[in-house]
């Protein structure tokens, strides 16, 4: 996990910082520029106060909802990392956070948590719920698969259904 630097108090921020909800900009006060720069991965908008590089999306966050994320992530609901609209920008856990991402390139099935097992020649169902792999199916159906898998979601998974 991502160790989230401490952000400064809010009062500063706010003197430092004007931030449109609406929008997501995110602008410096003293230079009048907007804080539009990438980090070093291309990834996110950074805002750079009294010398440091801060995520934006942490920024916005706590201009926003005058709630600091503290140790959580901010998370982009749309998965567009240089989208700060607040209505866009939401707390998470790292847990929580992972199952917000594309699937991955070598994700064969089309769905999260299911896969084919070459050796058996069967259709596998899995959930991870506190670090805990839990096997929710095994046979020859995949829409059984999915169907167990989609259950557990909304089981262990209440608010990805929000």
């Amino acid at each position: 996990m991502t160790e989230m630097k401490p952000l400064p108090p809010l009062e500063d921020l706010q003197k430092a910082f004007d931030y449109d909800p609406v929008t997501g900009v995110l602008i410096n006060r003293n230079t009048g520029t907007i804080q539009n720069c990438l980090d070093s991965k291309g990834k996110y908008i950074i805002a750079i106060y009294k010398g440091k590089n801060y995520q934006s999306g942490r920024i916005c966050y706590y201009l926003g909802n005058k709630k600091d994320p503290g140790f959580l992530q901010v998370d982009h609901e749309d998965r567009v990392k240089t989208n700060n609209k607040l209505n866009n920008l939401r707390l998470k856990t790292n847990s929580e956070q992972q199952r917000n991402t594309k699937l991955r390139s070598c994700n064969k099935s089309g769905v999260r948590g299911v896969c084919w097992d070459k050796k058996s020649g069967k259709w596998i169902a899995y959930i991870t719920v506190k670090k805990q792999k839990m096997k929710l199916y095994y046979g020859d159906s995949y829409d059984d698969a999915v169907d167990a898998r989609k259950k557990a979601e909304k089981k262990y998974y209440p608010d990805m259904y929000l």
